[in-house]
């Protein structure tokens, strides 16, 4: 495998627990799986340890490849890093069937990679270019229904203890901890708890969303994550921003939730799927609620005046689907910037609740500020179009290659004949010994030379198509930009990452830097200021 190394890939998660959520199976944990494969890499001298990568990912299910252990693992793979993918047994790998047999059929002979499963004693490196057939086809079908089997029998092992009162959930709600002595009951949490019914406090007396938000960011308080991760818990939110702030959504979504009442609520959502991430809302009748199963943080009174005056308002038809990404930045806060309400102007969304001085000084003509981006935007079009028409020149020169792999098929197929004849020469007396020796020794090693050299070649070739079909995909993105006279959020986050605005003096553009030839011919930011 040259200079490749053996990847181990080791996956645990929730699923290998037994029903009753308590033990892992011991020949499942991690350590015992790197035991296996390192044993069985000792006994079959497949490499020694400095040639090895390992990937574990601890805590993610097997029904599907979103897990970020095995997206590094391919990532090195496609570049080719990796000669060689080791698994336990192919439940390690996937459950999904049909997943796994579409990287065992195609993706792993496709990178050249040899896979094997110890337990399943499988290799494809004997298989001559077949997974295996009905026997492996037939695991990887037992191993997905086994999964979808088992998630079924969890749900419903978790959701009966649930209706018998205990906390389920994988974390606390913020003004709770777990006991440490039973993890399934919920405790005060002192510090948080005092926040908590300050909150409904706050609301009860008629205090606003906007007003309780803006409060507690003044005081400094800490935010839930703030003080779940002074805590020491691993908690993180995938749209957490730099500088934390207390939100109007934060505090609505903790004045309705009922765990404040001392009541533990279960199946309130569903996965859409064996595996999947997505959950679904289940209506309240199907939900589990047990009540009275730990120490209430408020009153059932102080709960329901919080809640009828926090919200007046008939609630909005917001439309589904994914948000649009952002453009405009506040720079103090992180948060997006939103028109005024007479729609001549930008001002950051969250100055009335952040706390924060400076967001209330952001005030930037609408007309003023988008020209500016457009104007910039187009400028590096431009640029940015001219280095792809150079990079298509240089790399159209692909015919030269190909020319130079003629002539090295061609003399390929000379030297074969020629390695043939010299022995005829030899046995007639032609060539001496020696000759004969030294005239094959040089005839062969030409002939390795050039079968190593043209698979290279070619490689270098259909790399240079590729990175041209996709620079004319580029092209065609930059010609829109380049007659771009509107305000196109979704055109312009093709080239830029944000606009940070901090007054009509000072505008700075973060430009995307994942085209290689666009970090040649563009700095990471520009600094501009309205004119």
């Amino acid at each position: 495998m040259d200079n490749k190394k053996t990847a181990l890939y080791i996956r645990l998660s929730d699923e290998d627990n037994n029903v009753d959520g308590i033990v892992k199976a011991e020949s499942n944990s991690v350590a015992a799986q790197r035991i296996l494969i390192r044993d069985y890499m000792q006994r079959n001298g497949l490499s020694n340890m400095a040639d090895t990568l390992e990937y574990v990912d601890d805590g993610f299910s097997g029904t599907n490849f979103q897990r970020p252990a095995f997206q590094r693992m391919m990532d090195d793979a496609k570049q080719g890093k990796i000669g060689c993918i080791i698994v336990k047994d192919f439940s390690r790998f996937g459950r999904d069937h049909l997943e796994t047999g579409n990287y065992l059929e195609r993706i792993f002979p496709l990178l050249g990679i040899r896979f094997i499963s110890v337990n399943d004693q499988f290799d494809s490196e004997d298989c001559m270019g077949m997974t295996g057939g009905m026997s492996v086809a037939l695991k990887n079908i037992i191993n997905s229904m086994y999964s979808r089997d088992l998630s079924k029998k969890v749900r419903s092992a978790m959701g009966t203890r649930a209706a018998h009162g205990e906390y389920m959930a994988a974390f606390a709600p913020y003004g709770y901890m777990k006991n440490p002595e039973d993890a399934h009951q919920l405790i005060p949490d002192e510090e948080a708890a005092e926040v908590v019914k300050m909150i409904f406090t706050m609301a009860a007396e008629g205090k606003k969303k906007p007003q309780i938000a803006r409060f507690l960011n003044e005081q400094g308080t800490p935010t839930c994550m703030e003080h779940f991760q002074s805590m020491g818990l691993k908690r993180k939110s995938p749209k957490e921003k730099e500088k934390k702030l207390w939100t109007i959504t934060t505090i609505g979504d903790m004045l309705k939730n009922e765990v404040y009442l001392g009541k533990t609520i279960w199946n309130k959502t569903k996965q859409a799927a064996v595996g999947s991430r997505r959950h679904i809302k289940n209506d309240r009748s199907e939900w589990i609620i047990m009540e009275g199963t730990h120490e209430p943080l408020v009153s059932q009174e102080l709960f329901d005046t919080a809640n009828a005056k926090a919200f007046t308002h008939q609630k909005k038809n917001v439309p589904t689907g994914r948000k649009a990404q952002p453009i405009l930045i506040c720079p103090y806060c992180g948060r997006r910037l939103s028109p005024t309400s007479w729609g001549n102007a930008y001002r950051c969304g969250q100055a009335a609740i952040s706390g924060i001085a400076e967001c209330k000084t952001i005030h930037v003509d609408k007309e003023l500020l988008e020209n500016a981006i457009l104007s910039c935007t187009r400028t590096m079009a431009g640029m940015m179009s001219a280095e792809a028409g150079r990079k298509k020149k240089e790399w159209s020169q692909t015919s030269v290659i190909e020319e130079k792999i003629r002539v090295m098929e061609a003399e390929g197929k000379r030297l074969s004949s020629r390695k043939l004849r010299l022995y005829e020469d030899y046995r007639s007396d032609r060539l001496t010994k020696e000759q004969y020796l030294k005239e094959y020794e040089n005839t062969v090693s030409r002939i390795l030379e050039i079968e190593k050299r043209i698979p290279e070649l070619k490689d270098e070739v259909i790399q240079i198509k590729k990175q041209t079909l996709q620079m004319k995909e580029r092209e065609a993105e930059l010609e829109g930009l380049l007659s771009l006279e509107t305000f196109d959020k979704d055109k312009l986050l093709t080239v830029i990452e944000s606009v940070q605005v901090y007054s009509e003096e000072r505008i700075e553009i973060v430009w995307k830097m994942d085209d290689g030839f666009f970090k040649e011919i563009a700095g990471e930011k520009e600094v501009l200021a309205l004119q």
